[in-house]
C-alpha cells in the first residue's frame, strides 16, 4: 500500500504520523524554537541565525496557515496539495502533487512534491508545517493546472510498485542550481550551468521514466566527512565564511555555532538541515572567496583557473548539498533500501584533488562518498570500484590505496589532452600499486579518427570486465561522465560515444554489479556539456579503429604485470575486435535508421 499520512485536529505521541492543522499561530510561534532544536532526520534543526522576529516577519508577510474543517485528511502519493514553494526569500503557496513521502527515524513525514504548471526541475521537498488539503483559489504555475488523470495514472503505477522492491534511486535538489557564475550566462556562455540538470529531467519526464525512481533527499556534507579525502586548509577555503577564525583542524570540528559551521557529525540532526531553508540568499558576510578566486573569465568575472565558475554567494552551499547527496544515496544503497541509484549533482567533483578545486569541482564527490562508505559500513564494504572518465582527483586521493580499484576510460592523446594525466603508466604506488589502470585513448597519427561506442565498448569487454572480475569489488561507483558523447567540440570531448553506446556500457556495469556485489551501483553525474548532443555520428561496426587498438595493445602490455588478462589479448594477430554475434544481438553496428522525431506529446505527470 501506498504510506498515508492522516491529519487531525490534535497532535499525538511524537512517533504518530497525525499532523496538526488547527494549531493556533501563536502557540506555533512559542513552541517553534523548542522544535528546531528537537526534531531529526528531515526535520533538522534551523539556522541558529532563525529567531523568533525572523518567523513572527515571515507569517505576517508570506505565510499565513489556513485552517479548514476537515476533521481528518490522509495525504498519499499522487494526490493534489497546496504546498509552500520557495521564491528567493518568500514563502508562496501553490498546488502540487506527491510524489514521494519519507519518514525520518522519528517517524515524521517528509513529501517530494511537483508543483504544478511548473518545470520538472523545480519540484522539491516540504515538511508537515508547509503542505495542506487543496482548495478552489490554489495558484498554479505559469503552465497551469495539471491533468487530473496523468496523475491518477501515476499514482496507481506507483501503488503496483510500492509493493515490492525499489531497485533504483534518484538524488537531485534545487539548491544545486543555485551555483552559477555572478554573469549568470548574460556576458557568455559557461559549459558547467544549472540547465545541464534541468535539460536531463526534463528528458526523463518526457519520456515518463521519473516514475521508475525512487527519490532520495540530499543534505549538506558535513566538514568532518570532507576531511576524510581534503586537506584542513582545503576545506577552511571552500567550506564556509571566515568570519569565525580558525587556527587548527580541532577548531574546525568543533566552531562556534553558526549558519556555515555548525555541522561536525553526519549523524547529528544539524547534518540533515531543514529543505525548507534552501532558497534564502546567502548575505555578504557568509559569502566564500577562496585565495584561488584571482582569474578573469572571458565574461569578466573572476575565476578558478580561468574556466571554473565560482559565485561566492552560493557555490560552496551547492556544493556541499551535491557531495552530501551523493552519500545519502550510497547509504541507501548499501543498507539495502536501494539496489542502485543515480545521483544527478552539481557542482561535479572528479577534477577536485585532495588540496585543490579545478575542472569546475571543488569537492570530490565520489572520493568523498568511497571514503565514507569504507569507514561506515566496513563491515559490509572493504573493496570499491571507480569506473570513470578520468577524474584526475580521484586517482590521487586513492593513488595508495589497495582497497579501492580506480579504472578509467578517457581521451588522452598521448598527454595533450585535459587534464594532461591519466597515463597507461601510472598504476598506482605503494600498497595500492596494480589498483589503478588507465585506459588511455589516443588518436592513430596516420589515420585519426574520434573514438566510439565499439571501441569504448572493446575496453569494456576485453579489459575492465576481467580486471573487475578478479579484484572482486563489494561495490561500484561509476563517475559518470559524458564528455565522450557525439556532439560535444573539441576540446570538451570531441569523442562519439552515442546514446545507444552509453545505455550498453550501463548495462554491462549494472550485470557485473548483480554478479560480483549484490547488485550495489552508484552513478554520479560528472561531465557533459552539450544540452543537445548531435544527432548524428560515425557508423559503428564491431572493429575498433587504429587508434584504440594501439592504446589498448600498450595497457594490456602494462597491465599484465597485475592482471591475470586473457592469453588472447597478447596474441599479435589479435585486433581487439567485439564478438561477432554482438553485430546482431546488441546492434552496435546494425543501429536502426533514425527517423525524424514527431512533436512530442505534452506530459504533464510523472
Amino acid at each position: 500500500m501506498v504510506p498515508s499520512v492522516p491529519l487531525s485536529l490534535e497532535r499525538s505521541h511524537p512517533t504518530s504520523l497525525s499532523l496538526s492543522l488547527s494549531v493556533q499561530v501563536q502557540k506555533h510561534n512559542e513552541n517553534i524554537n523548542h522544535e528546531r532544536r528537537t526534531r531529526s532526520g528531515c526535520y533538522s534543526k534551523r539556522e541558529a541565525e532563525d529567531t523568533l522576529e525572523d518567523t513572527l516577519s515571515l507569517q505576517s508577510t508570506h505565510y499565513q496557515p489556513k485552517r479548514h474543517t476537515m476533521e481528518r485528511f490522509s495525504y498519499q502519493v499522487g494526490d493534489q496539495v497546496e504546498a509552500v514553494k520557495w521564491e528567493e526569500e518568500r514563502r508562496l503557496w501553490y498546488g502540487a502533487r506527491i510524489v514521494e513521502i519519507i519518514f525520518s527515524r522519528s517517524r515524521h513525514p517528509c513529501f517530494f512534491v511537483h508543483f504544478e504548471g511548473w518545470p520538472v526541475d523545480q519540484a522539491d521537498w516540504v515538511d508537515e508545517e508547509d503542505i495542506q488539503p487543496p482548495h478552489l483559489q490554489m495558484q498554479y504555475g505559469p503552465l497551469g493546472k495539471e491533468s487530473h488523470e496523468s496523475w491518477k495514472d501515476y499514482s496507481e503505477f506507483h501503488d503496483d510498485h510500492a509493493k515490492g522492491p525499489c531497485l533504483t534511486g534518484l538524488v537531485h535538489d534545487t539548491r544545486m542550481s543555485l551555483h552559477d557564475c555572478p554573469c549568470h550566462g548574460d556576458r557568455g556562455v559557461h559549459p558547467e550551468q544549472p540547465l545541464r540538470i534541468t535539460s536531463i529531467l526534463e528528458t526523463l519526464h518526457s519520456q515518463r521514466l521519473l516514475r521508475y525512481f525512487r527519490r532520495v533527499q540530499a543534505r549538506e556534507i558535513t566538514q568532518a566527512e570532507l576531511l576524510r579525502v581534503h586537506t584542513f586548509a582545503h576545506v577552511y577555503n571552500y567550506f564556509s565564511s571566515h568570519t569565525n577564525k580558525i587556527t587548527s583542524i580541532a577548531a574546525l570540528l568543533n566552531p562556534i555555532t553558526t549558519t556555515e559551521l555548525e555541522t561536525t557529525d553526519e549523524n547529528s540532526s544539524s547534518s540533515k538541515r531543514n529543505p525548507q531553508r534552501r532558497h534564502f540568499p546567502l548575505m555578504a558576510s557568509n559569502s566564500v572567496t577562496p585565495p584561488d578566486l584571482i582569474y578573469k573569465m572571458s565574461c569578466g568575472e573572476l575565476g578558478i583557473a580561468i574556466d571554473t565558475t565560482f559565485h561566492p554567494h552560493h557555490s560552496s552551499y551547492s556544493a556541499r548539498v551535491s557531495a552530501g547527496a551523493l552519500i545519502e544515496l550510497s547509504n541507501q544503497v548499501v543498507e539495502g533500501h536501494l539496489q542502485n541509484g543515480f545521483a544527478l549533482i552539481r557542482p561535479p567533483g572528479h577534477h577536485a584533488e585532495e588540496d585543490a578545486a579545478m575542472g569546475y569541482c571543488f569537492f570530490n564527490n565520489v572520493a568523498v562518498a568511497v571514503a565514507s562508505i569504507l569507514e561506515t559500513h566496513a563491515s559490509t564494504i572493504r573493496k570499491v570500484l571507480i569506473l570513470d572518465c578520468h577524474g584526475n582527483g580521484t586517482q590521487k586521493i586513492f593513488y595508495d590505496n589497495p582497497n579501492v580499484l580506480y579504472i578509467s576510460v578517457h581521451r588522452w592523446d598521448q598527454g595533450t589532452f585535459y587534464p594532461y594525466s591519466g597515463t597507461p603508466e601510472e598504476c598506482g604506488e605503494g600498497s595500492g600499486l596494480g589498483r589503478n589502470v588507465n585506459i588511455a585513448l589516443s588518436a592513430s597519427e596516420e589515420r585519426p579518427k574520434p573514438m566510439g561506442d565499439t571501441e569504448f565498448m572493446a575496453a569494456f569487454y576485453h579489459i575492465i570486465l576481467p580486471i573487475t572480475r578478479q579484484f572482486k569489488p563489494d561495490m561500484i561507483f561509476v563517475s559518470a561522465g559524458y564528455d565522450a558523447a557525439e556532439g560535444h567540440p573539441e576540446h570538451l570531448g570531441g569523442y562519439k560515444v552515442t546514446p545507444r553506446g552509453f545505455a550498453l556500457m550501463t548495462k554491462m556495469i549494472n550485470d557485473l554489479a548483480k554478479e560480483l556485489c549484490h547488485g550495489r551501483l552508484v552513478l554520479t553525474l560528472e561531465g557533459g556539456y552539450a544540452l543537445q548532443p548531435l544527432a548524428d555520428s560515425a557508423s559503428a561496426t564491431i572493429k575498433p579503429n587504429q587508434g584504440a587498438f594501439q592504446s589498448l595493445r600498450q595497457v594490456v602490455e602494462i597491465q599484465k604485470k597485475y592482471w591475470d588478462l586473457p592469453d588472447y589479448l597478447f596474441k599479435l594477430s589479435f585486433k581487439f575486435h567485439l564478438p561477432a554475434t554482438w553485430r546482431a544481438t546488441h546492434s552496435i553496428a546494425n543501429r536502426p535508421r533514425r527517423v525524424k522525431a514527431s512533436k512530442p506529446e505534452v506530459v504533464s505527470g510523472y
